[in-house]
């Protein structure tokens, strides 16, 4: 039976004895004690750890394959005053990865430039024309920041030239193997043995940055010379959060630390970008997912991407309102194709696909825009819940984007169907391709016949995942504040999420400005509770509230207002009590 959003809910069921184990030895609470067991911490060792966020628990970036070689070429730049132009990419990561580079080198007083490609011309990674002009500007040593891992040409062409080239990517090696360049930084190298795979571009460029500064250290500079590098993992977390990479391991860490630098940063274009987006206080991962993230995207996206790495870099805070004010003008650009894009999609849903046969979305349309297409493909994902390419036509080519489901692998499925892709790229769940416009089709339909065969019935009905079941007597501030430790939550630490049966709803009134959502007032024996549901009006209307007792899924919400602070729950979704239990997944 599926829940009134027709959804289906999976119940966590970590193994007793470990969750037990975790429960008596940290004396936590048994709700605690199992969202750290789903999120794979199962030792108290592995729980001491992954709470406590020390920067002990990193580990040695000389670990990574090609690091002291790294160093080695940078500490000779540093010393014969050579100039170094870091190279990257226009998203959200890429920014923050050169940006963080750039700060780093400015602290050494050593010459920086950065180089971003525009989007629309230049394309994605390295090209050749950019590499010459790089050359040609003066530079001796280049390093690439969230990209350069597939350019095995382009650094070829590098080191004929005389541009010695460090790779420092995240994403996976292509099939032409390693560029040659005097070292290669990617956990994803088959030869490299570094503990932790999941570093986004800014923190592989953290963990050069740190592993220079210990070279440095060695060879007889002073502690007084040597940046502080704990005041740049502001764009760490930026990086990090906006990149979706998984917020465990180093990158909980990190990142924990980077919100609060990002809370309270100096940086001109940091405090010029949070004024515009209204972020006051305490910066938390939603307030960049949500807030920060989107608007230098807007930048990348549109084809601007330079205005957002000029802000993270700028040294002046009236420069940078000018460039925070010029973003939040192209995120409201953006916003507005964005929904063109959208309506165009689901236009085309309408008339191209069919339900009952189609299991993977191919659209193709003029009218899409290459820069937004990949954020349209997640929000058809969300909403029916399947495979979805979204391909931006111009001039008889295609540029398209994109998004996929648990049971669906986006990156083979793009491997397997490669006879009739000019190229691609990505990973599981997002990647990107370039298609010629007569070969659309043919890519529609074998996508199709990939989706038929990896993809069941039940694939095609979206998940509900829930950490626990809790009675509403469970429920206090003692609770969420043992859940704050586990923050901050992300990718592959998402926000817990607790059942609760037969449960009363009561004082329901409709909210917003369109009346879409709900406030009421819940009950379960001797615990009571208030709750929000955004986008339930509907649901709730379709049910006998006044008789009928539901079971809950929600997430727990400490609401200030005004000075005051309350707990309540943000309904997740909800069924009639009694119905068949969820699904139970082991961990």
């Amino acid at each position: 039976m599926l829940s009134l959003s027709n959804k289906k809910w999976c119940l966590a069921e970590p193994p007793a004895e470990t969750v037990s184990l975790l429960e008596g030895g940290l004396k936590l609470p048994t709700a605690m004690a199992t969202l750290l067991v789903n999120r794979g911490v199962t030792s108290e060792e592995s729980a001491k750890d992954f709470i406590e966020a020390d920067f002990a628990r990193l580990h040695d970036p000389f670990l990574m394959n090609g690091m002291q070689q790294a160093v080695d070429r940078v500490i000779q730049a540093l010393e014969q005053k050579e100039a170094i132009t870091v190279f990257c990419d226009y998203d959200v990561d890429g920014v923050t990865s050169a940006a963080f580079l750039t700060h780093f080198f400015r602290d050494l007083n050593c010459p920086v430039k950065a180089y971003l490609p525009e989007r629309q011309s230049e394309g994605y990674g390295l090209n050749s024309d950019a590499i010459r002009k790089i050359r040609e500007g003066g530079a001796g040593l280049m390093i690439t920041a969230d990209c350069g891992i597939t350019g095995v040409k382009e650094v070829t062409l590098a080191n004929e030239i005389g541009l010695d080239v460090i790779v420092t990517d995240h994403h996976q090696v292509g099939e032409e193997g390693l560029p040659p360049a005097i070292a290669v930084l990617n956990p994803h190298r088959a030869d490299c043995d570094y503990p932790y795979r999941f570093l986004s571009g800014v923190g592989l460029a953290f963990k050069l940055a740190i592993a220079v500064r210990n070279g440095l250290h060695s060879a007889g500079w002073s502690k007084e010379r040597l940046p502080n590098l704990k005041r740049h993992l502001d764009l760490f977390a930026l990086g990090t959060i906006a990149d979706v990479a998984p917020l465990t391991g180093e990158n909980h860490i990190l990142t924990l630390h980077g919100l609060k630098m990002l809370s309270t940063t100096a940086k001109p274009g940091l405090v010029a970008l949070k004024e515009t987006a209204g972020i006051v206080g305490n910066v938390d991962a939603r307030s960049v997912g949500f807030g920060l993230g989107p608007r230098l995207n807007a930048a990348g996206r549109l084809g601007r991407a330079d205005s957002g790495l000029h802000l993270l870099t700028a040294t002046n805070l009236k420069e940078a309102k000018a460039l925070a004010l010029e973003l939040e003008l192209t995120n409201t650009e953006r916003k507005e194709i964005q929904e063109e894009t959208v309506a165009e999609a689901e236009s085309l849903f309408r008339s191209e696909i069919d339900v009952q046969k189609d299991r993977v979305i191919v659209l193709a349309s003029e009218i899409f825009h290459p820069g937004v297409i990949g954020i349209a493909a997640s929000r058809l994902v969300d909403k029916y819940h399947r495979p979805t390419v979204l391909i931006a036509l111009e001039a008889g080519q295609g540029k398209g984007s994109g998004r996929s489901i648990p049971s669906f692998n986006l990156f083979k499925a793009f491997t397997d169907c490669g006879e009739h892709l000019v190229q691609f790229g990505g990973h599981a769940y997002a990647a990107g391709l370039t298609i010629k416009e007569d070969q659309v089709d043919a890519f529609r339909l074998a996508m199709n016949e990939l989706g038929h065969r990896y993809l069941n019935e039940d694939d095609l009905i979206p998940e509900v995942r829930v950490d626990a079941v809790l009675s509403l007597e469970e429920i206090n501030l003692s609770l969420y504040s043992r859940m704050a430790l586990l923050e901050p939550f992300g990718a592959e630490n998402p926000v817990p999420c607790f059942m609760s049966q037969a449960v009363k709803l009561q004082e329901v009134k409709l909210i917003g400005k369109e009346k879409t959502h709900v406030r009421f007032r819940t009950s379960q024996g001797k615990g009571r509770i208030e709750g929000v549901g955004f986008g339930f009006a509907d649901v709730f209307e379709s049910v006998d509230v006044a008789t009928e007792l539901f079971d809950i899924v929600y997430e727990l919400n400490l609401n200030s207002w005004n000075g005051r602070e309350k707990l309540e729950i943000k309904l997740v979704d909800l069924r009639l009590a009694g119905d068949v239990a969820p699904t139970r997944n082991s961990i």
